[in-house]
């Protein structure tokens, strides 16, 4: 019997593969049989399958690509049914040159192995007519399929056809030598990122959802119910009650059940992390695609990004090469997800030319496609309130989306959270809880009136923190003004070392507050904040204030004094 990999197949299955997994079962004992891989991370992103990988040690390696429908028809330019969205064929045959050329940068040696593919319907009749793309041994049709006599006929069947392709091809020459037992174990482990299905991490899965279970609060634990009951779900909640938590861990159970999932936000830092965190996830999951939304919109059309783009590019030009990318049908449907989840979706709403581009990834679109957008709707709201306000409207009218509310603040201590919001002038009930509560010397106020003066503040206020146990890695200087450099080059220069927040670093970390957004540190230094009486840029008080988990400082010029003291109730009304 050949060796199967995972030993058995999953409930949800198709049929076909089904039946292709138990004729291979029965091949030769030295053949290897991988089972659905998800090349995605190998190919930009972009939805590229293989239902097998095949390891013939006397012939080389095939990836065969299974249609399970009972009919399959190539009629006026369409595939029939109309859920094949692309050719069989040139899915199979893409999905061997990904996999080759993937193969070859992670295995030394293997450029001599040949890859070649084919198709298997097992269900279905198809007539293939003479054509110049498709040849006679890259497919196995119900007719074939169902007249060999046992498994060996089967084996022979496709050895047949593995060396009638290599023939075929003058770029690919025949195997010198057998496939040592050794080779063979390398291409398997190779494989090992990719595999949708691994029974052998069950424990590690069960694991991390106890430890999930754990983190996450008694009013988020719904949201992750209400998504396995509405394909479509809206969930609003102000700076630091889990968002981006509950996003993440429910794009992993979706991609676990098998969907293709994308994770996607607009700042590149949270964008950056997030994809931290997926890849240090166990078992990998190739299925999930996350990051920054433009980076990844990028790769999935191939399109090269400028080293210095302007505003104009991202919200004009970008989109109209987007738009032009997805005229391509077959990149298209190589590009779609099942499921969307966007986190900090505020910004992305609010800049309507992009949102538009992103809504055409999810399969079935918006009115019947599977989504779930987390954002702050309310409260942290930078680029068009307007725009993203109708787009809101617009998409609770044609999707009917389930809405949740999160209210219960599991970052900041009470008094931070609290001031964020006196500081940001909002109204109404904000946080129904903290689930910290004290730290009432986590957060202070303190005055400056020139650069020297605020070069000595921000110098105590590090120190300070650095006797206090945080590690320069744990500080973050935040401000809502390029003016902030000069105090960052002035810092360096006295020995304190800073980093731009991009890098990767164990310095302490500077960053507009635009930037940080979704993102924390346990010590936070607000600074170089312009304000003035009914000036809207107070929200960046509430967002930047709200990154601190531990200890905040504002170091705020004494032009605002009158006006910052006024907000908190601490001086007289203007």
């Amino acid at each position: 019997m050949a060796r199967m990999i995972p030993t058995f197949f999953e409930e949800k299955t198709p049929p076909g593969e089904r039946d292709v997994f138990n004729m291979l079962a029965r091949a030769p004992d030295d053949w290897v049989a991988i089972h659905s891989l998800d090349l995605a991370p190998w190919n930009r992103g972009l939805r590229t399958e293989i239902d097998f990988v095949l390891v013939i040690p006397e012939a080389g390696i095939l990836c065969i690509e299974v249609k399970s429908h009972e009919e399959i028809a190539f009629e006026d330019g369409r595939w029939i049914p109309n859920t094949i969205l692309r050719s069989p064929f040139k899915q199979a045959a893409d999905g061997r040159f990904i996999f080759r050329r993937r193969l070859i940068e992670l295995v030394e040696g293997f450029k001599a192995i040949p890859v070649v593919h084919m198709c298997v319907f097992p269900r279905a009749r198809f007539d293939l007519q003479p054509n110049l793309s498709v040849q006679p041994w890259e497919l196995i049709d119900e007719r074939l399929f169902r007249s060999v006599s046992d498994a060996g006929a089967f084996s022979e069947a496709l050895v047949g056809r593995v060396r009638a392709a290599i023939a075929a091809d003058k770029q690919i020459k025949p195997l010198r030598n057998r496939l040592s037992a050794e080779a063979v174990d390398r291409i398997v482990a190779s494989c090992v990122p990719i595999r949708r299905f691994r029974p052998d991490a069950s424990e590690e899965i069960s694991r991390r959802e106890q430890e999930v279970d754990r983190l996450l609060r008694e009013q988020q634990k719904p949201v992750l119910q209400l998504a396995d009951m509405n394909s479509r779900l809206v969930v609003t909640g102000a700076a630091g009650t889990g968002k981006t938590l509950i996003a993440m861990e429910l794009a992993r159970r979706k991609a676990l059940a098998g969907k293709r999932v994308a994770l996607l936000c607009f700042n590149q830092l949270i964008g950056d992390w997030i994809v931290q965190q997926v890849e240090s996830i166990e078992p990998r999951l190739p299925n999930l695609i996350a990051g920054r939304a433009i980076k990844v919109m990028a790769n999935l059309a191939g399109i090269p990004i400028p080293e210095a783009p302007d505003a104009d590019y991202w919200e004009v030009e970008f989109p109209a090469q987007f738009e032009a990318s997805l005229a391509d049908d077959d990149l298209r449907a190589a590009a779609t997800f099942d499921v969307l989840i966007v986190d900090e979706a505020q910004d992305i709403l609010s800049r309507p030319v992009l949102w538009s581009s992103l809504k055409r990834l999810v399969a079935g679109g918006f009115e019947h496609g599977e989504f779930a957008l987390f954002g702050d709707f309310s409260h942290q709201v930078l680029g068009m309130r307007e725009s993203m306000e109708a787009e809101l409207k617009s998409l609770q009218a044609i999707a009917r989306p389930t809405r949740w509310m999160l209210m219960e603040n599991c970052r900041n201590y009470r008094i931070i959270g609290e001031t964020a919001v006196r500081l940001s002038g909002m109204q109404g009930e904000v946080y129904s809880g903290f689930m910290r509560t004290g730290g009432h010397r986590s957060y202070d106020i303190a005055f400056y009136s020139s650069g020297d003066e605020q070069l000595a503040e921000a110098k105590r206020v590090i120190l300070e923190f650095r006797a206090g146990g945080y590690k320069d890695r744990e500080i973050a200087i935040l401000t809502g003004s390029a003016r902030c450099q000069k105090l960052v080059d002035r810092l360096c220069n006295d020995g304190i070392r800073v980093a731009p927040a991009w890098q990767t670093s164990r310095r302490i970390v500077q960053s507009s507050v635009h930037a940080f957004k979704g993102m924390e540190r346990k010590a936070v230094i607000l600074t170089d904040l312009e304000i003035g009486a009914g000036d809207s840029r107070r929200d960046l008080f509430y967002i930047g204030m709200t990154r601190a988990t531990d200890s905040l400082r504002v170091l705020c010029s004494t032009e605002f004094q009158a006006q910052l003291l006024q907000w908190l109730g601490l001086g007289e009304k203007q």
